[in-house]
């Protein structure tokens, strides 16, 4: 038996780093355990051969709840993170995203003979202005004590707000455009079934609200695991939880379990990692009623994510020639393809690409003279036989090594539209399938925000709350992007400081009481 811990918080991600510098401030002894040998989860970064590569979320929104939390830990400087611009390109558009007026001229000028884009457009500024009103990137409202003078504001946007939250008013006002190919894409683009309320908020935070962590993203996550640590955190990384011993008599959690056999006992402890390995592997799904353990095993996820990483012998300045910004969507075509194990062999070959680039952000991305490039589209845990894997095992065959690069190549074709020679220019090539999401942060399937954004079946929607920060047992709680709506990086956020505040018996939402 280890030393006895106040809290133990499984899971270094960003809903577990923030809910341990929270608790570290408050005079917790806390002990944050951490598979990886480094913090991150979804948002780590890796370096390789000089190169810099941030390997999954390459940016974030604020949405008026990340720099107030980073702000209320005292780790939050406007200096640290820069604002992204976004450009979509298309076969008939080609813009920046710097305006919610931009973006519809072009598509109409793109598009002269759909009359329903400017009728899209104008419910998308209604809920700009929204977000304007209810989620200032610096400051929100739920931040505060809830009180009666910030809900009043909120309530006028309660109607349309049942409408903008399903999928359904996305289908119905989408279903206004002509060309069928264009209908789809206002329809799809984004996470399947995404709600109206999504698809017109990405438009705005687009526009307003995606962040870059000066120096990278690991840069950033180290920096909250350090000052964790600078206020009497201990880290244990490479340690794998096995499960979690209870003691059913008094309903209270007891113990964390390695995969090594140790046990760390705690007075309470939060689980931050995937959701569906906390019921039934974590803890038994002889805990939890039958019909939530059937929900949640059957509950979909948001998609999988093909990420290619290019070490690049080609300048900053000649690849921002090229891309024009940091963010650029590449659509070859109008279809909105979300894979699956049944998708055919050459389905990379006809997604869009995001091509993310950041140097003037971090200047430590690429040695001298070299640039680097990140490739991102949706893909498949299961596809090809698990990328000719032949098997969810950690172990890699060459064969999945070898297709991997193939598909990376794919990747690299379509991006050539808009960088020619691409090809020709590469130093560093390495990929990440969904099967590396998975191995690197056990989230199931490599899925990469949580539950699935489908109004009629995400399990968290339907909770109580919008929240399922408890658990069976009194002292176990659950953070993360699968604990509290919609997911993501802002709902991780979000949920280790509420978390923290049910560990140390307060409101939610309550301010954090200075030393």
């Amino acid at each position: 038996m280890s030393d006895h811990y106040d809290v133990t918080i499984i899971g270094a991600g960003i809903s577990g780093l923030i809910c341990a510098n929270y608790l570290a401030r408050a005079g917790k002894r806390v002990l944050l355990v951490e598979q990886n040998h480094q913090p991150g989860g979804n948002m780590s970064g890796f370096r390789r051969r000089g190169f810099y590569f941030d390997a999954g979320d390459q940016s974030f929104e604020s949405l008026g709840i990340v720099f107030p939390i980073l702000r209320e830990l005292g780790l939050y400087d406007p200096a640290d993170f820069t604002q992204l611009r976004y450009r979509m390109v298309s076969d008939d558009f080609d813009f920046y995203l710097d305006s919610i007026d931009g973006a519809e001229g072009a598509l109409r000028e793109a598009f002269p003979r759909e009359t329903a884009i400017p009728e899209i457009f104008d419910e998308v500024r209604r809920v700009s202005r929204f977000l304007d009103e209810n989620y200032d990137p610096g400051s929100f409202p739920l931040l505060n004590h809830f009180r009666l003078r910030h809900l009043l504001p909120a309530a006028k946007w309660l109607p349309p707000l049942r409408k903008w939250l399903t999928f359904r008013y996305r289908e119905k006002i989408s279903s206004r455009i002509a060309d069928p190919s264009l209908r789809t894409w206002f329809t799809h683009i984004g996470y399947r079934r995404m709600p109206f309320l999504f698809f017109a908020g990405f438009w705005h935070i687009w526009i307003n609200d995606y962040w870059y962590p000066n120096g990278g993203m690991q840069a950033f996550l180290n920096k909250l695991a350090a000052s964790f640590e600078e206020h009497g955190g201990e880290i244990r990384y490479k340690t794998m939880v096995d499960h979690i011993d209870v003691d059913e008599r008094s309903r209270r959690a007891r113990a964390v379990v390695t995969a090594a056999g140790e046990e760390i006992a705690a007075d309470q402890i939060v689980y931050s990692g995937d959701y569906k390995r906390f019921v039934g592997d974590i803890l038994e799904e002889r805990h939890f009623k039958p019909r939530f353990v059937k929900k949640i095993r059957e509950a979909d996820l948001t998609e999988e994510i093909f990420s290619v990483y290019l070490g690049l012998d080609m300048p900053p300045e000649e690849l921002f020639g090229h891309v024009g910004t940091q963010h650029v969507f590449l659509f070859p075509n109008y279809d909105v393809i979300f894979p699956d194990e049944r998708s055919p062999r050459d389905v990379h070959s006809r997604m869009w690409v995001a091509l993310n680039v950041f140097h003037g952000e971090n200047d430590d991305a690429a040695p001298e003279g070299k640039s680097t490039l990140v490739l991102q589209t949706y893909s498949s845990y299961r596809w090809e036989n698990y990328w000719h894997n032949a098997g969810d095992s950690d172990e890699r065959r060459e064969e999945y090594t070898r297709f991997k690069r193939e598909i990376a190549n794919e990747l690299i074709a379509t991006a050539e539209r808009l960088i020619p020679g691409l090809s020709e220019r590469i130093e560093y090539l390495d990929a990440g399938t969904p099967l590396s999401l998975k191995r690197y942060t056990r989230n199931t399937d490599g899925s990469t925000g949580g539950w699935c954004y489908d109004d009629r079946v995400s399990p968290v929607y339907r909770s109580l709350g919008f929240n399922m920060f408890r658990t069976p047992f009194s002292n176990l709680h659950a953070a993360g992007h699968y604990a509290l709506w919609p997911g993501g990086v802002i709902s991780a956020t979000l949920s280790g400081r509420m978390v923290a505040n049910r560990v140390l018996g307060r409101r939610l939402l309550a301010r954090m009481e200075q030393p």
